[in-house]
């Protein structure tokens, strides 16, 4: 296979030479100082930082070296299975323990408390857990010492979690994934590798004996394999002195079974597979140019992070490409992307994989097209022009990143350091990739780029992999029609690539600039508030919570329920067509050039009572915000070839639809919920049918005039700079000041009273999916609001207790309660689930049963369960951007304070104001039940 590191070293030495001349290898690269990392007596490894962000909180990791390759033909499946057991009695958390004490301390399985499985790796992770008590840090540290080597693995808990596991391979079993297993052993041929998807066979997980698990886990969890990683508002010292303690005691055994790291054969000619499914979404080709992995003993000098580099440059501009081609009317597919990295399943191959989705029925012009770039690409390279624009989008991001160095999440240097111990992957620190890349990117020339890409696409070690919808249409090819396909672009003249780059200005010539006429405090969200001389209204928050961070949103009352039902069609459409939008004469591809190197962006959302325009920067680029911001109000445009690549996007997505269980069960269910067709699912005919025109006329109205609007900015602001931008960029948007738009409910909500609704689809896999959505009114008050949010956490506690872990019926269940400002449905709880088909009765019943118990029996735990969750979010909040933001706009839409008085507000609720809350909710009497079983 092609050592593709290893050519690349040398054409990396070529093109620097001159700054390491004098060095006789390549330097390498330094270790994060601000980490500490130790290995004890028996093997195991742990990794420690202090990390004030979020401030208070800590993450705890164990990652594992092991995964489904490690299974025996009998095992399969087990390392997997193992991975939930973790989560159903330890040594010192029997039972449920490990969730229901994290609970207590604010940390929510699902969302804090998680893991994963794949071939080589099981990663386990506890996040967001609150310091302020050194005996819940120690806790933590040993549920990971428990789950190293303190699993009870009892038989009862064993059986229960079968039920589990098969409901979540009957979520998975969808088109996409039975035809990749049916063509693993074509993808892998002679390798262990295709028969090791980590959800395993149904045979083995169903009937496996006990002692088969327990087997697998004294086998492979051992400290050798394992490594610990804490990061957060913790005494560094303190922690490793716990880590020595704690886990000092799991032992090695006595003949370690060695770790193989499989490796993946050679194929000299080019491997063509092709599947097909009934329940497929829409076809899509792969091509997949392999290339040995680089191996982990490699990855320590500056070289390696100079081959990422190159590699992600390459990714980086053929997705330009890529995106170009797609919004041209003429694009033979919706969609096509690049990517290096893992083949995938094996840790021990890379491939360069290039992915299209196909815009017609015939999957073949697709597969020309993009195999026609990568060769254009690779015989003729990349331009200066595009290698100066994606070198500074790079630069730009990693500025970025440096200059908000000091508010890093904990759980992102975590991930860091978890790769670390996985796979070897570097870990220099910001600073030191921000000083070492920012040289470097400035050295590497495009030649470079070019010289790299032919080494990573060769003539063997080439996979295709083409599936498609067995649907009316279709034509599935065979795999010589593929190879001839392939044959006759590989005999083409191609020509080079040519960079179109528009030079007019975005804005052709800007009024002169308005005034600020006055200016004043509010004190409730310490803000200024500036009237400006066109009658716009701008608040701005300057805070020091992000360096590098600036949060934007302009919002109206008013939006698009004035409209009336001949606008339906076009309004089920509105939001996937403005996705693809341009500034002016700009088209979307037009601005994305433009806009490369420069940390900025914005965009529009229109809703039914409200509209916004919002976006985000950084202090060095808020000019080219405000720009963005003036051309949004006065040119927005959608050209007519992006209209038109929109539509070939969703057409695409969306034609084979018919045909999946989960596109029918969402669209019926909203057929059946609502009275206006434009909250109904997004289908072909919408999209083909949509007029540009009309949703032009649409948004225009809805921007019209800027005085409807009020224009918030969050963030590390420089108040006397911004005042000239808002002066030059806000102050001479065109506006009429007026009345304030308000807001007339339309009826556009889910229609009230209770009844059930049930229908039959066919599918490949038996399954029966189910929705219980509950409606009513309520005043909004800022009780009332938290009570909605509470309600709907301790039901969907309830729901994972009863239904998935008492009944194994469901492999994952949840419920959310919400109380809205402005809405036709003000108070709306629901859950939505699939579910084993011969326990639908049974299931509903619980959860009937549970609405009606939280009248009258809300039990301290769960409740302060639940609040010690949202006081710990809401403590976050106060430290962050986007939730003073979002409190702000949302006090506008209906004056009543939900953020600032949070955490009093929650902690003021008691279980009797919930049972209340639940009574009153269930007494309105709109309860809906929606169920689609299994055709016969």
């Amino acid at each position: 296979m092609k050592k593709y590191f290893t050519r690349l070293l040398l054409l990396v030495a070529a093109a620097i030479a001159p700054v390491y001349v004098m060095a006789q290898a390549m330097p390498p690269i330094p270790v994060d100082p601000d980490v500490k990392i130790g290995k004890l007596d028996n093997g195991l490894t742990y990794y420690i930082r202090h990390n004030e962000y979020p401030k208070g909180q800590a993450d705890y990791y164990i990652a594992q070296k092991v995964g489904s390759m490690q299974e025996e033909d009998n095992q399969r499946g087990l390392a997997h299975f193992l991975e939930h057991m973790c989560f159903n009695g330890t040594k010192n958390f029997p039972g449920n323990e490990v969730v229901s004490w994290l609970e207590t301390v604010g940390v929510k399985f699902g969302q804090n408390l998680n893991a994963y499985t794949s071939t080589d790796q099981t990663v386990y992770n506890i996040c967001n857990v609150p310091t302020a008590r050194e005996s819940v840090q120690d806790s933590c540290l040993l549920i990971l010492h428990d789950w190293a080597d303190g699993l009870l693995l009892e038989d009862a808990e064993i059986d229960k979690e079968r039920g589990v596991i098969h409901e979540e391979w009957r979520r998975s079993n969808v088109g996409q994934m039975r035809i990749l297993e049916k063509l693993l052993p074509t993808i892998y041929p002679d390798s262990k590798y295709a028969h090791r998807l980590p959800i395993g066979t149904m045979e083995v997980v169903d009937n496996f004996p006990y002692q088969d698990l327990r087997d697998y886990y004294e086998k492979w969890y051992r400290p050798d394999l394992q490594g610990i990683v804490v990061v957060g508002d913790i005494d560094v010292d303190r922690i490793e002195a716990k880590i020595k303690e704690i886990f000092s005691d799991v032992k090695m055994p006595d003949n370690p079974a060695e770790r193989v790291y499989f490796p993946v054969p050679d194929n000299k000619e080019t491997i063509f597979a092709v599947g097909s499914d009934p329940e497929l979404r829409n076809a899509v080709v792969q091509i997949m140019f392999k290339s040995e992995a680089t191996p982990d003993s490699l990855k320590g000098n500056l070289d390696y992070l100079i081959g990422k580099y190159a590699v992600n440059m390459i990714d980086a501009m053929l997705n330009a490409r890529f995106q170009e081609m797609s919004s041209k009317p003429d694009a033979v597919f919706a969609l096509a992307d690049a990517g290096y990295g893992q083949y995938m399943l094996s840790k021990t191959v890379d491939a360069l994989t290039v992915a299209a989705l196909p815009k017609g029925d015939d999957l073949i012009p697709a597969f020309e097209a993009v195999y026609r770039e990568v060769l254009r690409a690779k015989r003729g390279g990349f331009t200066s022009s595009e290698y100066d624009r994606t070198r500074s989008e790079y630069l730009s991001r990693l500025e970025k990143a440096y200059n908000n160095r000091a508010t890093t999440t904990s759980t992102s240097l975590v991930e860091e350091y978890v790769n670390h111990f996985l796979d070897n992957e570097p870990i220099p620190g910001i600073e030191n990739e921000f000083t070492m890349m920012s040289m470097l990117a400035n050295q590497l020339p495009v030649e470079m780029i070019n010289m790299a890409l032919p080494e990573l696409i060769g003539d063997e070690n080439v996979i295709v992999l083409a599936m498609l919808p067995e649907a009316e249409g279709f034509t599935v090819p065979t795999e010589a029609q593929l190879a001839e396909a392939m044959q006759r672009v590989d005999a083409e003249e191609i020509e080079a690539f040519v960079d179109e780059v528009k030079s007019e200005p975005l804005i052709e010539a800007l009024p002169a600039p308005g005034k600020i006429v006055a200016i004043t405090e509010n004190p409730l969200y310490n803000t200024q508030e500036w009237t400006l001389s066109n009658g716009v209204k701008v608040v701005v928050k300057k805070t020091d919570f992000k360096e590098n961070e600036i949060l934007f949103n302009a919002l109206a009352l008013g939006g698009t329920s004035v409209l009336g039902a001949e606008d339906d069609m076009n309004l089920r459409y509105l939001p996937y067509a403005i996705g693809q939008h341009g500034l002016g004469t700009y088209s979307s591809s037009d601005l994305e050039k433009y806009l490369a190197g420069k940390q900025a962006s914005c965009d529009i959302e229109l809703s039914a009572y409200d509209r916004e325009v919002s976006g985000s920067t950084v202090p060095k680029d808020l000019p080219v915000l405000m720009e963005l911001i003036y051309a949004t109000f006065t040119g927005f445009a959608i050209s007519p070839d992006d209209f038109k690549s929109a539509q070939n996007i969703y057409t695409g997505a969306l034609k084979n639809q018919e045909a999946q269980p989960t596109y029918q069960f969402n669209k019926q269910l909203l057929e059946y919920l609502f009275k206006s067709p434009r909250s109904y699912a997004l289908d072909v005919a919408t999209v083909e049918n949509a007029s540009r025109d009309r949703i032009l006329e649409i948004v225009g109205s809805q921007l019209a005039n800027a005085a409807d609007y009020t224009f918030y900015f969050v963030g590390n602001i420089d108040i006397d700079a911004f005042k000239p931008l808002v002066e030059q960029y806000i102050a001479t948007l065109p506006a009429k000041a007026g009345k304030p738009a308000s807001v007339k409910l339309a009826g556009l909500g889910i229609e009230a009273g209770s009844s059930t609704e049930q229908v039959k689809q066919k599918m490949d896999t038996p399954t029966t999916y189910a929705a219980i959505v509950v409606t009513g009114d309520m005043p909004y008050t800022a009780k009332n609001q938290k009570l909605a949010s509470i309600a709907g956490q301790i039901l969907s506690a309830r729901l994972l207790k009863t239904v998935r872990e008492d009944k194994g019926a469901v492999y994952s269940i949840g419920a959310h309660g919400q109380l809205s400002r402005i809405s036709d449905n003000p108070v709306m709880f629901q859950t939505s689930f699939p579910m084993k088909p011969e326990m639908k009765d049974e299931v509903l019943e619980i959860i009937a049963g549970q609405f009606d118990d939280m009248t009258k029996n809300i039990s301290a735990e769960e409740l302060g369960k639940v609040k010690e969750f949202m006081v710990k979010e809401a403590t976050r909040g106060m430290t962050e951007n986007q939730a003073w933001l979002s409190g702000m706009t949302g006090y506008q839409i209906l004056p009543v304070d939900t953020f600032l008085t949070a955490v009093d507000t929650i902690n003021a609720i008691t279980e009797a104001d919930v049972e209340a809350f639940m009574a009153e909710l269930m007494k309105q009497n709109n309860y809906r039940v929606f169920v689609m079983d299994p055709a016969e």
